[in-house]
């Protein structure tokens, strides 16, 4: 419990504020789309820093700021010249320079993590982590005492919609068990990483969310070596247990209520409606000219598909029908420079973050960006750790050498 509190609250210069950031981020006073207060502090904090200390970044990190920072003015020229061709014309939607803004944000929030890396190392990732759970537990204690949201049978807590829990809860576990890869972590945090977050999962009823935490805890199970006779059978005992106690307790009838009702709600959709549709990418196939340049964001009024005046369900058909070929390429080349020279695993942890994108739109979501330049902040500690490994033996190798010699002038004389 100290550490915990010593890594947020308690945490030393710009951790602290890093660690203010993630606690508060799940709390949301104003429509989605909004600003929210933690935007606001992480925007203040961010200047001060920048001013403070500058762009002070990894060599190796500063690949993916320029891949993303590229991605980003593309898109920006984009919404700007669409606006222009629509001058006097219905738009449903925000303005061109919002749209833009949004990931200008992000980068900069991302910018601010790479440089907190560089600056406190392993102390950084220790306060992300611990910021993380106790964000997590802050929701749940909260929602305890204060009435909270949600849409029929899906709960937001203190999101403006399910979608964004369900999201969160699986963005915030990934950053969990992507960081504690490079630290000695105990045990009973991860495993109330997952608890928490999945119960998280579970108030927003959704399926998506819930099906790629238990991708991730298989990852983790693989990643980490415990497969083996003995913590199988520790799993399925624990696993029945709480499969047993979660289907006899008041929250878990209430959760397949809940998921019942949801799944017929879904069923009341028309047949002749596929998925493609629902989703909005029947408008790739309506306009498949947009994809040479693309179709920039906003103004979805002027699209032929099923949810008309609205953006795609989607974050990755966004990317592709909103900034054609080029912006899908750069954007392609920012994930590449994610993952490059990591193990394999760190791939797999990274998949569900972008399978939710397929059917839900979470670009303008920031926590997600936050997950994914965790990525690059532990290959930059992996590369730490090997390089002080390759170090201490070198001065073993030194030492023992000078060792050796000294003894031999001894033995001559002898």
């Amino acid at each position: 419990m100290f550490d915990i509190i010593k890594h947020t609250i308690g945490a030393k210069g710009w951790l602290k504020a890093w660690a203010i950031y993630l606690m508060s981020f799940p709390f949301y006073f104003f429509p989605a789309g909004s600003i929210q207060p933690s935007d606001l502090f992480i925007a203040i904090a961010v200047a001060f820093y920048l001013l403070s200390r500058g762009l002070d970044l990894f060599d190796d990190s500063k690949g993916v700021y320029h891949k993303f920072l590229r991605f980003c003015i593309y898109l920006t020229i984009v919404n700007f010249v669409v606006s222009i061709a629509l001058l006097g014309q219905p738009n449903k939607g925000l303005p061109w320079y919002i749209m833009s803004a949004f990931y200008y944000f992000n980068l900069v929030v991302m910018v601010f993590a790479l440089g907190l890396y560089k600056q406190y190392g392993r102390a950084f990732l220790y306060t992300t982590i611990y910021s993380c759970v106790l964000a997590a537990v802050l929701q749940i204690g909260l929602s305890t005492v204060f009435s909270t949201g949600g849409e029929g049978v899906r709960g937001s807590l203190f999101f403006t919609n399910p979608n964004q829990l369900g999201y969160y809860s699986l963005c915030g576990l990934a950053i969990v068990l992507v960081s504690e890869t490079m630290l000695k972590i105990p045990k009973l945090i991860i495993y109330a990483s997952f608890f928490l977050f999945t119960y998280l999962a579970a108030i927003s009823v959704s399926k998506a969310a819930l099906g790629a935490m238990i991708i991730l805890f298989g990852v983790y199970l693989i990643a980490n070596g415990v497969i083996s006779m003995r913590n199988i059978f520790a799993l399925v005992v624990v696993g029945g247990l709480g499969y047993f106690a979660f289907i006899n307790t008041e929250f878990g009838q209430t959760f397949q209520a809940n998921l019942e009702k949801r799944e017929q709600n879904e069923a009341d959709r028309p047949d002749q409606i596929t998925e493609w549709e629902y989703r909005g990418y029947d408008r790739i196939s309506n306009h498949p000219y947009y994809l040479v340049f693309g179709a920039g964001e906003g103004a979805y009024n002027r699209f032929d598909t099923f949810i008309e005046g609205h953006e795609m369900h989607s974050s990755i058909g966004t990317i592709i029908f909103c900034y054609g070929i080029p912006g899908t390429i750069m954007f392609a080349m920012f994930v590449l420079a994610l993952f490059k020279r990591l193990p394999w695993y760190y791939v797999i942890y990274s998949l569900p973050l972008f399978a939710y994108g397929l059917t839900h739109m979470g670009l303008r979501f920031t926590i997600f960006w936050v997950a994914l330049i965790m990525f690059p902040i532990i290959r930059m500690e992996i590369f730490k750790q090997k390089f002080a490994k390759r170090k201490r033996r070198l001065e073993a190798a030194k030492n023992y050498n000078n060792s050796t010699l000294t003894k031999i002038p001894a033995q001559g004389a002898a």
